[in-house]
């Protein structure tokens, strides 16, 4: 009999990616490709495994309802909402079952290789989060490792890495929740012990892609996973570990504190409370100082508890001093009676996460969207949080903020983060009005503990079969152009040609390769933008037709009206600018 699997995926690379990590764990006999529809294409593969032979049918879904398109009938996200999954935020890919006419979630899957460092290590960690909560489980696959390339030259800086605290928080929520979610580590190109000193003693059996291929196998297969889910954790666990290794014990937890944590009954707060060796200060840089956030900065550093780092945007108010606390906040901003007793109850521990939220235009400052999350997963959604926020608000979402807070919730995915994890706001910021030139600066303490509870009172229902989504699209874009080009290039025809790279909607531009003499140059983390030119959609080189090889070079769009006028040159200029730097 052969079985029915999806993939729905935020481009074809990543629908294809899945698809490799199953491969690889299993032994192939026969694969084939096909079309089933101008959208989809559908690996049919036969492999043994157990000696027993499957014959397996997986279509591929790239491009998901984003951007209110309504590209699909039906949404395949509305499982994980149903089930709790209330933020705006969506994996990567989710690999799916087709049986008795129901379409059910299996897993999901969220690609990064991207540069795991500072703000940037969170930016996510509301995918995880999200999903996580619902129930489903969710893996996190990280290259590691990533440098910072000079933006003049490209040459590689140090090495720079993600705070311990990041993907232990995966570890954490998957002990409350009972759910695997996890940080899962592979080996990336730039990896190379040989280079960087700093590597010279990393433990190479942390990297995960063997026991990747494992889980989705039995996972689609309906087989037990929890052996192989424990030991994605451990691994995990040992990545926490090395990054915190020789962490100067005054200013952040070290190995042997996140090996405390884990292996008893502690958690990161009452570590942190246990320990409190150093305090909670933010440092908010001199030209986002505005009303008394100066003054704010200097309360919470006189009665907090620094919480696994002082690198982190986050403390700790211990129970025994929120009262203080709560008399030095009524006497910066106006607090009310009621108000003030929620605060002040010396009950647990609060939790003071400082973001400046918004740029200068009032857009979001998106690495902010995940640092709740993070709170949420290191700690507990349950914890009371007080978000205070210093950059400027558009004047629209503030009105909305203090007169219909579920309202803006709905419109805006930014602050439906920041309202569904908080239980108080601290606003002390300018205020955005477009009518006048002038700033007005909001200061103003805001309770929004029934928001919150609204949001996290929704749970799993352990229900994540639908009816199945068509393979025919509502309409075609710039997704399924970038499909048919990568599937003639990478699999109909298959000699003569090389795909250096596809970079569809929502690519990573990891890096770019072509053939040169039988050897392979590979030019990794692209830059986004260069002078005068623009990043390609394709590169494709084709041997064979002339006495050297021809790089073809694509921009897809869906629309002719889209395509810029002189976009060849700007694609070749790409190039010259990239083939510059060639070592």
């Amino acid at each position: 009999m052969v079985k029915i699997f999806r993939v729905h995926g935020d481009n074809i690379i990543e629908c294809e990616r899945i698809v490799d990590y199953l491969f690889a764990g299993i032994d192939v006999i026969v694969i084939s490709r096909e079309f089933v529809s101008l959208s989809c294409i559908c690996v049919n593969v036969v492999f043994g495994f157990n000696s027993v032979e499957h014959r397996w049918k997986i279509e591929m879904f790239p491009g998901f309802n984003k951007a209110n398109r309504r590209r699909w009938k039906g949404d395949i996200f509305d499982s994980l909402r149903d089930n709790g999954g209330f933020l705006d935020e969506t994996p990567d890919a989710l690999v799916t079952q087709i049986n008795n006419d129901k379409e059910t979630i299996l897993f999901a899957v969220e690609f990064c290789s991207a540069l795991q460092a500072g703000n940037q290590a969170w930016q996510r960690s509301g995918r995880a989060y999200s999903v996580g909560r619902s129930g489903c489980p969710y893996i996190y696959i990280v290259d590691f490792v990533k440098y910072e390339l000079d933006s003049t030259t490209r040459e590689r800086k140090a090495l720079r890495f993600p705070n311990a605290a990041v993907p232990y928080s995966f570890i954490s929520f998957s002990k409350y929740t009972a759910n695997f979610v996890v940080q899962s580590y592979v080996r990336a190109e730039e990896f190379q012990p040989s280079y960087d000193s700093k590597l010279a003693n990393f433990d190479e059996s942390i990297f995960a892609e063997k026991d990747l291929a494992e889980y989705m196998l039995l996972k689609m297969l309906n087989m037990n996973t929890s052996e192989i889910e424990m030991r994605i954790l451990d691994k995990n666990s040992k990545m926490v570990e090395w990054l915190s290794t020789g962490n100067n014990k005054k200013r952040s937890f070290d190995n042997n504190d996140w090996k405390s944590i884990y292996e008893t009954k502690a958690t990161s707060i009452t570590h942190s409370l246990d320990e409190n060796r150093f305090k909670f200060s933010k440092s908010i840089a001199a030209k986002s100082i505005t009303g008394k956030n100066r003054e704010f900065t200097e309360l919470v550093k006189l009665n907090s508890v620094g919480y696994a780092s002082v690198d982190l945007p986050f403390g700790l108010i211990p129970a025994d001093k929120r009262q203080d606390f709560a008399i030095g906040l009524s006497k910066l901003y106006p607090v009310d009676d009621e108000l003030f007793k929620k605060i002040a109850k010396p009950e647990s521990t609060l939790v003071i996460c400082m973001v400046k939220g918004f740029k200068p235009r009032g857009d979001d400052n998106r690495p902010d969207r995940g640092i709740l999350p993070l709170i949420a997963m290191l700690s507990s959604e349950n914890t009371e949080v007080v978000t205070f926020i210093y950059g400027p608000i558009i004047k629209s979402n503030y009105k909305l903020l203090v007169e219909s807070p579920t309202e803006l919730a709905r419109r805006n995915g930014f602050w439906r983060v920041f309202m569904s994890l908080s239980d108080y706001f601290v606003v002390d910021a300018p205020l955005l009005d477009k009518s006048k030139n002038s700033l007005e600066q909001i200061e103003q303490v805001i309770d929004n503990q029934e928001t919150k509870k609204s949001y996290i009172a929704q749970k799993p229902q352990g229900d994540f079969s639908r009816e199945p989504i068509s393979t025919t699209s509502n309409s075609y874009h710039e997704d399924d152009v970038d499909t048919v080009i990568h599937a003639i290039f990478k699999h109909i025809i298959d000699k003569g040609c090389f795909e250096g790279m596809c970079n569809p909607p929502g690519g990573d531009w990891s890096g770019l390769s072509v053939i040169l003499n039988n050897t392979e140059y590979r030019w990794l983390s692209l830059p986004r933008v260069s002078p005068d030119c623009k990043r390609p959609d394709h590169l494709i080189e084709l041997f064979d037709v002339q006495n050297k090889p021809i790089l073809l070079v694509v921009e897809s769009k869906d629309r002719k009206q889209d395509l810029e006028s002189d976009i060849g040159l700007q694609l070749k200029g790409y190039l010259d600018f990239l083939f510059s730097f060639r070592a």
